[in-house]
């Protein structure tokens, strides 16, 4: 894509006062053009995945559930109806958790449009910066599955943003941390709902040890819209020969007796939603 004029203006200010070490590098303003043509790109396929509609104004006597997306890769999600709770996540060009802003009663106090800055009657956000991309689910959608489907985008959209700016910001050299570990999401977790990271950890290890023990007790068990853990009964074996598939040489694989072995069978909609992910560039990304 070409990147629209007030972007790009938009994306200069930015650069000429960031003071990361990555701004020394040659190309560097490119490369954060191109990572911005990434994240509106995530944007657009995660809003279709969604079945949600782009518009050019949003009215603020509207209910329906809401995604700003601003010039500068902040997000701003609207829960449905006429006083609704509001996130806003500031992630310009942030690389660890981000800045994270929740208010339970909130309204527009003026109709959202391309270009302008939103604005709210109430609560610690008042006005944003500029909007690029303003999304709202359809109409006919119940009220919860709107909620729904706007905090999913909020959390996968916040989460890439944060993992493209450690790519641009991070030394060429450089070895990418792990966003996705156990204390980042944790302390994600913990901003986003409010609660102590103590008590997210012990909620968390609380519901995996019950899906744990579910699976152990031979009972199908849901992970949310990810999948099912179940066990499966695997038969015993004779010891035979085979290949070692790095170095193609013969190996004895030993006997082994029946036993149980943990599975886990993702759902139709996770196998959808990883095959509408773009490719990389190349085969060596």
């Amino acid at each position: 894509m070409s990147l629209p004029s007030q972007v790009k203006d938009h994306l200069e200010r930015i650069y000429s006062q960031s003071t990361g070490e990555w701004i020394k590098e040659e190309g560097s303003f490119n490369r954060l053009c191109t990572s911005w043509e990434k994240k509106e790109k995530l944007f657009s396929e995660q809003i279709r995945l969604l079945d949600m509609e782009e518009l050019e104004e949003l009215d603020s006597e509207s209910p329906r559930a809401a995604l700003f997306l601003t010039f500068s890769g902040s997000l701003i999600t609207l829960g449905y109806g006429s006083e609704r709770w509001l996130e806003y996540a500031s992630i310009t060009l942030r690389t660890d958790v981000p800045d994270l802003v929740t208010y339970h009663a909130t309204s527009l106090s003026a109709p959202a449009a391309y270009g302008r800055s939103a604005e709210f009657t109430k609560g610690p956000v008042k006005k944003t910066s500029a909007l690029y991309k303003i999304v709202a689910c359809k109409e006919d959608v119940p009220p919860a599955e709107q909620d729904k489907r706007v905090r999913e985008a909020s959390v996968f959209l916040t989460n890439s943003f944060i993992h493209l700016n450690r790519d641009l910001t991070l030394p060429v050299d450089a070895k990418d941390a792990d966003q996705f570990n156990k204390q980042n999401i944790i302390a994600y977790l913990a901003r986003k709902s409010g609660l102590t990271q103590d008590k997210v950890r012990e909620l968390t290890d609380d519901y995996v040890s019950m899906l744990e023990t579910g699976m152990l007790m031979g009972k199908s068990v849901s992970f949310g819209r990810l999948g099912r853990f179940s066990m499966k009964l695997k038969p015993s074996q004779k010891a035979r020969i085979g290949r070692n598939p790095k170095t193609g040489e013969e190996i004895t694989i030993p006997a082994r007796e029946a036993h149980w072995s943990p599975v886990f069978k993702f759902s139709a909609s996770s196998k959808d939603k990883a095959a509408a992910m773009p490719l990389p560039e190349s085969e060596d990304e």
